[in-house]
């Protein structure tokens, strides 16, 4: 008898949105019902394509597929809701089938393309997730990932099962939502097992979709779409120092939220204007709560290298024409207050605030300019 491998996430694994199904309603042993074929399914839910102990490659390693004839591949929903940078899920799924192949070099691998994924606020395959990359560049990237390691696909794009219209019929938790209802999960096993055959009959034509009628809602409700969402960048928000025995940690803090800020920035300019990647890291490391020389020397070296970092993006901005799209003005440079004083009293605490406030006034006119570009102002 010919046998089947699976590996995915919770789709395979048997959630619907609302609760676990039983085993032989799930999409790889609905498939191996079509075609006689005896199916073993690894699929565990929350799973992608990445490095974790139960992603894609550890579940390879840790799974003994010996006298399989054919592999079923299907992750990437939660590479796009969780992102990593594209690059490294590339690199993760390509360390996967690699392994794969390693262990038994006859198998036949079918790469099953994610179906659209809702759950961030995305209303179509070209909405930006917070790594600023989309599903479709997702579904292209694992194409290339098949045409180089030999494997054979099914791309869900040409003729797909799952849209946002009819999400809330296809999908156990609508439009919101990833998860296939029992009857979308026969409707995908459909599709699968007619392209399982082709390969079978060496007819494989992994452009060309298998037309099968779309599913009948379990549950025939109107499908009501919210209005599109346009991911954009939240602003910077400081806490303000106002414990004086707290200065390093609230120092310490405030660095990290800005320089998160800076590295989201430079990620999404990278993705919309093609800058070159940067990435701002924070050096210092915080002394303690207790007033001390190196207490002082670590607040005054941190808001040097702010300031130089910010300064660092707003060249980045103003060479791409990111400013003031009612005056065309460049961005002026920041410049702190240098807290240096000996003495913590009232007006060092003020000095700090007041530092607070002109990097978050800056970050956020930059962050304003940007979210006025995603959504097309």
């Amino acid at each position: 008898m010919t046998k089947l491998i699976a590996f995915g996430d919770s789709i395979f694994a048997g959630w619907d949105g609302k609760e676990n199904i039983s085993a032989n309603q799930r999409i790889p042993e609905l498939i191996g019902q079509q075609l006689g074929w005896q199916v073993t399914n690894v699929a565990i839910g929350g799973t992608k394509y990445d490095d974790s102990s139960n992603g894609f490659t550890a579940m390879v390693n840790k799974t003994d597929v010996t006298g399989f004839d054919y592999a079923l591949v299907s992750y990437g929903v939660n590479n796009f809701s969780w992102p990593d940078s594209l690059d490294v899920v590339k690199q993760n799924a390509l360390s996967g089938f690699k392994a794969l192949k390693k262990k038994n070099p006859q198998l036949r691998i079918l790469l099953e393309l994610p179906t659209e994924d809702f759950r961030q606020g995305s209303t179509t395959l070209f909405d930006f997730n917070n790594a600023f990359w989309n599903q479709n560049q997702l579904d292209d990237m694992l194409i290339d990932v098949a045409d180089q390691e030999g494997l054979d696909y099914y791309d869900w794009r040409p003729n797909p099962l799952v849209t946002y219209e009819n999400a809330n019929q296809t999908l156990g938790d609508g439009n919101t939502g990833v998860h296939p209802t029992k009857a979308t999960m026969k409707a995908i096993a459909q599709r699968l097992a007619a392209k399982f055959q082709q390969m079978v009959n060496g007819t494989s034509t992994p452009d060309v979709p298998i037309h099968v009628d779309p599913p009948t809602p379990d549950k025939p409700d109107d499908n009501k779409p919210k209005p599109p969402v346009v991911k954009t960048i939240d602003e910077l928000k400081l806490d303000r120092l106002a414990n004086l025995f707290g200065i390093g940690d609230n120092i310490s803090n405030s660095a990290d939220r800005t320089a998160n800020k800076i590295n989201e920035l430079y990620q999404c300019l990278a993705q919309l204007m093609g800058t070159e990647k940067r990435e701002y890291q924070v050096e210092l490391s915080n002394p303690g709560n207790g007033l001390s020389r190196p207490l002082r020397n670590y607040v005054l070296l941190s808001f040097f290298n702010l300031e130089r970092a910010i300064n660092d993006l707003i060249t980045v901005c103003n060479n791409n024409w990111i400013c003031d799209p009612q005056t065309g003005l460049k961005n002026d440079l920041l410049k702190l207050l240098r807290v240096d004083s000996l003495v913590i009293d009232k007006h060092y605490q003020d000095t700090v605030n007041y530092n607070y406030y002109l990097i978050e006034n800056k970050l956020n006119a930059l962050i304003g300019y940007i979210n006025a570009m995603l959504k097309g102002e």
